[in-house]
């Protein structure tokens, strides 16, 4: 269980605290650091750490209840008015035969009594201490389950934070390269050698690139919005990413763990659906139990006071005692064939988890190897869009040149553009497929 940030990440908080060039609230963070600082800061590893806490609070209620139970009671009667009861009337000298009201008690009654009780058997309670231990169990695995869902939504927030500020860096250069373009096409249109139409062209080219530029800022601060919000950082702290996209890519960029055997009994999907076995299968056993008698042994001591005026707590009143010990045995007999359905119902739940866990193993073993595809290509996909973006920028260098020396036309140099920009997109995507590729494997593997 993660409870505090680890050294490493301290330090970097610190450090970061005492940058010259950042606010005091603002985080610089590592991919790993982005990682471990949600471990232990999230909403979502909050709260999966504070179900295993109540998990555990439940193992020592579980416990509590075989162990002695006292409890205090104290009663205070006023009688408004004494029952009257018939009695014979020559008791009191009457005539045989006939009969006499009279009235036994006092107007007031206080009494106060102590009981002490011990469970001594009841198959259900040691089915309850089991089912809680594993009922904690469940809580762990969700805990590790929520983990592993996290680590991957930081790497894939991350990435998209880096590759959205990527895709404003290249639009922004690109407005400065149409910017200079503009100023030199204007001044040859000025002085005779292009006509209007190719001026107006890359004109349009750089509105569409500022446009695209400004969307491009806005899509950063969302993305880092969404990043502090995995964190679990408040949204007006400021945050840096100390890594760039080229160091991420390098990083998820490594096939060596991809001949790996998968071992589908270490991931946690599994081990959620083995501990929901178990529990239901004392889920049975709790249902067998309720077959067997249940003993408990009791300890009572008592006081009672009668008087006619309250004056229970004077000196001249009365306390009578009594003290009394037994055993309270219970022995089922006949329920009419509910008892036995109930464990039959049991018994099909245990056999539908069963298959649910052969269903789950032959799932996950799909899913790694699907992941395993998918992110090959992604490798593949992001290799070929570096080199065609590469190609795209020689090919636009070129038709430039021959553009400002006359041999090419604006529209050449527009598709020109255009095709580098669409290179440059691709690439910037696939860079996320990437990231995103390699987040999936990790979860697909559990390997973290």
């Amino acid at each position: 269980m993660i409870n505090t940030v680890n050294k490493s990440l301290v330090m970097v908080f610190f450090l970061s605290i005492l940058g010259t060039n950042a606010r005091a609230d603002t985080l610089k963070l590592s991919l790993q650091e982005a990682i471990d600082f949600a471990l232990a800061n999230s909403y979502q590893a909050q709260l999966a750490d504070k179900d295993v806490q109540k998990s555990k609070q439940k193992v020592k209620e579980t416990i509590s209840m075989g162990l002695p139970q006292v409890n205090a009671e104290a009663n205070y009667i006023n009688n408004l008015e004494i029952p009257a009861t018939a009695v014979p009337a020559e008791f009191f000298g009457g005539q045989p035969g006939e009969l006499a009201t009279v009235r036994f008690g006092a107007e007031q009654q206080m009494s106060a009594n102590i009981t002490a009780n011990q469970l001594i058997f009841d198959g259900s309670y040691f089915v309850g201490l089991q089912a809680s231990r594993v009922y904690l169990e469940l809580a762990k695995n969700d805990q590790e389950k929520s983990e592993a869902d996290l680590r991957k939504l930081v790497m894939q927030a991350y990435g998209n934070v880096l590759v959205t500020e990527r895709n404003e860096k290249i639009l922004s250069e690109n407005v400065v390269v149409l910017r200079k373009n503009l100023k030199e096409t204007t001044a040859l249109y000025e002085n005779g050698f292009l006509e209007e139409q190719d001026k107006d062209q890359i004109a349009l080219l750089l509105a569409n690139a500022e446009n695209a530029q400004a969307r491009a800022k806005r899509q950063i601060a969302i993305a880092k919005n969404q990043l502090k919000f995995t964190l679990g950082i408040e949204v007006e702290n400021g945050l840096e990413l100390s890594e760039n996209l080229e160091q991420i890519t390098t990083q998820v960029n490594n096939q060596d763990y991809l001949g790996q055997e998968f071992n589908v009994i270490n991931h946690i999907d599994y081990k959620v659906i083995s501990t929901q076995e178990q529990a239901t299968g004392l889920l049975m056993k709790q249902e067998k139990s309720n077959y067997l008698p249940k003993l408990s042994a009791f300890y009572t001591y008592q006081q009672n006071s009668f008087a006619n005026e309250f004056n229970f707590f004077n000196s001249d009143g009365q306390w009578l005692s009594g003290q009394f010990v037994g055993l309270n045995l219970s022995v089922p007999i006949f329920s009419s064939f509910g008892r036995y359905q109930r464990v039959q119902q049991a018994k099909v739940d245990l056999e539908r988890l069963g298959i649910a866990k052969k269903q789950v193993a032959q799932q996950l073993l799909i899913q790694a190897e699907n992941a395993k595809s998918e992110y090959t290509y992604a490798v593949q996909n992001y290799q070929t869009t570096e080199s065609n973006m590469k190609l795209a920028e020689s090919i636009y260098q070129k038709t430039k040149i021959k553009y400002q020396e006359g041999i090419s036309s604006s529209l050449e140099l527009t598709q020109a553009n255009n095709q580098l920009i669409e290179s440059q997109g691709n690439f910037i995507n696939a860079s996320l497929q990437l990231i995103n590729a390699k987040a999936n494997l990790d979860q697909a593997l559990n390997t973290y």
